[in-house]
C-alpha cells in the first residue's frame, strides 16, 4: 500500500467511521442535551447570560469529548482481534490517519456547534413555558468561541499521539503525561524565579512581573510571534509523529 492520498478514500473512511459509530453519537448527544436543559433549569438566569452559558458548555463537551474520542482514534489498531482487518482496509495509512484527525477535529467542532445552537433553540423554546423565566440562543459565531477551538486542537494533538503510541489506557495516559510535564514545568519556572530574583522580589509578585516585562520590553512582540509559531508546530509534529507511530505498526505487522 502506497502512502498517497485521495480525498474521495478519505471520504469513504470517514463515512464508515460514522456508519458504524452514529448509534454512539446518537446516545452521547442524546444525553448531553438533556444534561443541558437540566443545567439550563438551575443555573441559567435570563437570556441575559445564556451565551455565556452555552458557551462555557460547549467548551466542557469540546475539550471533555474529544479528548476522549481522540484517545480512542485507532482502538482498532491496539485490538489483536481487529487490528487486522483495519489495516488491510484499502487505504493508505496517510488516508486513515487523516480520516481519525478530521472527525476528531474539524468534525467534532462542527458538530457540537451545530448541536449547541439546536440544543439552545430547543431549552429556549422549553423555558418560555415556564413563567419568569427565559432564555437566549447560543451564537456559534461569537468570538470567543474561536480560541476555545484552537485551545482544544492543541490539546488534542496529544491525546491523538497517545492513541497512536501507546497500546492501551490511552486517555489515563496520556493525561498522566500531561499532569508530569505540566508538575514539571512549573517546578522549573519556580527555579528560574528563584536563581533570577532576590527574596523581595519573590514576596511581591507584580514585581517580578514588572521586572520581567521591563528587561525585555522590547523582545516581548518576538515571545508572542515564537509562542504562536510553537502553538502552531508543536500539534502539526504531534499529529505527524502519530502518523509515523500508525505506519511503524503497519510495517511490524508485515501488512
Amino acid at each position: 500500500m502506497n502512502e498517497h492520498f485521495s480525498i474521495q478514500r478519505t471520504w469513504w473512511l470517514l463515512r464508515a467511521d460514522f456508519a458504524s459509530g452514529y448509534r454512539t453519537l446518537l446516545t452521547i448527544s442524546a444525553t448531553l442535551a438533556g444534561v443541558l436543559l437540566l443545567a439550563s433549569l438551575i443555573s441559567l438566569d435570563g437570556p441575559a447570560g445564556a451565551q455565556s452559558f452555552f458557551v462555557g458548555w460547549f467548551a466542557v463537551m469540546l475539550f471533555v469529548w474529544g479528548a476522549i474520542a481522540s484517545s480512542r482514534a485507532f482502538r482498532e489498531l491496539h485490538d489483536k482481534s481487529r487490528n487486522e482487518a483495519y489495516l488491510l482496509i484499502p487505504a493508505s495509512m496517510v488516508e486513515k490517519t487523516v480520516a481519525r484527525l478530521l472527525a476528531t477535529t474539524v468534525g467534532l467542532a462542527i458538530y457540537l456547534l451545530i448541536f449547541t445552537t439546536v440544543v439552545s433553540v430547543v431549552v429556549t423554546g422549553l423555558l418560555f413555558l415556564i413563567p419568569g423565566s427565559g432564555a437566549g440562543f447560543f451564537n456559534p459565531l461569537d468570538p470567543a468561541v474561536l480560541p476555545l477551538i484552537a485551545g482544544y486542537l492543541f490539546l488534542q494533538s496529544f491525546f491523538f499521539l497517545g492513541a497512536a503510541w501507546f497500546r492501551r489506557r490511552h486517555f489515563i495516559k496520556t493525561t498522566l503525561i500531561l499532569t508530569l510535564a505540566g508538575i514539571t514545568s512549573i517546578v522549573l519556572l519556580l527555579l528560574t524565579v528563584n536563581i533570577a530574583f532576590s527574596p523581595a522580589d519573590i514576596a511581591n509578585p507584580d514585581s517580578i512581573a514588572e521586572l520581567a516585562t521591563g528587561s525585555h520590553r522590547s523582545l516581548m512582540p518576538l515571545f508572542r510571534t515564537l509562542g504562536k509559531i510553537f502553538a502552531i508546530l508543536l500539534p502539526i509534529a504531534c499529529w505527524t509523529i502519530a502518523w509515523l507511530r500508525v505506519r511503524e505498526t503497519q510495517v511490524s505487522d508485515g501488512i
